[in-house]
């Protein structure tokens, strides 16, 4: 038994540590599959040690064949989390790594004919197959009329592996945060930030160590379908930002035209806590706070 994650980034390094605190996955070995293994395999993209649990595959998710040489030795590969990263915000970038590299491994995990393929796969996607400029109420029945390059790749990488792969699991997050992502906690510290004049834009949030947690959780609980990965207590960003800006000491982000990035829609979480799933950080501004409070501890 063991956990293939593709794609070892911010969340796939979370996953391997929130697994050592989770009963389920303690014990079971951890496969990090990256384009190219740390210096020494010493540290994650997290810049922390690795957890002792976590071994290395070297391999090109768009390159079948070094995807089939790597995974030709390793056995008894029970789970795979899919969380690649494409390298820049281009068409042909994300059509590489969510279509090219999804097929390639799901392919590649079909030649190794000496052992069935794992019995769960998770796909881990964004809230942007959604419209960007939809407003109400979304979940995971919601009409998916994504506007952006973006979003129709990931609805094509959905639709195909949920139709190739028996019982497959696709995790939609919405906007991550957490001590590794503070790229908004960086712009409102240095006034770089602008918040639109209006309440209708919302911000749908979700702390990394909860999507790492969700992620283990559907896999462990064999919840197969899609899922909405968020916390479920959407904000006006006027109100987030705001708030952000009094906790950092800061000034006011300017009111500026809203961004093509913000919309209006809220996200609701509800089919996800049916599973018995409990966030450990429900809302963004507590999770914000958290890691504040740790900077500034950092900084005495």
């Amino acid at each position: 038994m063991s956990m293939l994650i593709a794609g070892f980034g911010d969340l796939g390094a979370a996953i391997a540590c929130a697994a050592q605190h989770d009963a389920t996955w303690r014990d079971v070995p951890i496969i990090a599959l990256r384009r190219s293994v740390p210096e020494g395999q010493q540290k994650t993209a997290q810049d922390t040690a690795r957890p002792p649990h976590v071994s290395w595959l070297e391999a090109d998710l768009t390159d079948r064949a070094s995807l089939q040489n790597v995974l030709a030795s390793v056995e008894h590969i029970t789970d795979v989390v899919y969380c690649a990263a494409p390298r820049e915000r281009t068409e042909i970038a994300y059509r590489a790594t969510y279509l090219t590299g999804l097929q390639n491994l799901v392919q590649a995990l079909r030649a190794k004919s000496t052992q069935g393929q794992p019995a769960r796969f998770l796909f881990v996607s964004s809230t942007a197959v959604y419209d960007n400029q939809g407003q109400g109420i979304f979940n995971e029945n919601s009409p998916t009329e994504p506007r952006g390059f973006n979003g129709k790749v990931l609805c094509e990488a959905e639709a195909w592996l949920l139709s190739n792969w028996s019982q497959a699991t696709v995790l939609r997050l919405s906007g991550i945060y957490g001590p590794t992502k503070q790229r908004l906690l960086q712009s409102i510290a240095q006034c770089t930030s602008s918040m639109p004049a209006s309440d209708d834009y919302i911000a749908n949030r979700i702390h990394l160590e909860d999507a790492a947690r969700a992620v283990l959780h559907l896999l462990g609980g064999h919840h197969a379908g899609i899922y909405l990965g968020t916390d479920g207590n959407s904000l006006p960003l006027r109100t987030l930002y705001t708030r952000l800006a009094e906790l950092l000491d800061a000034d006011l982000p300017s009111v500026a035209e809203a961004s093509p990035m913000m919309g209006k829609k809220r996200l609701s979480n509800q089919k996800l806590l049916d599973t018995g799933f409990v966030l450990k950080w429900p809302d963004a501004v507590s999770g914000y706070e958290a890691i504040i409070a740790k900077r500034s501890d950092h900084a005495l």
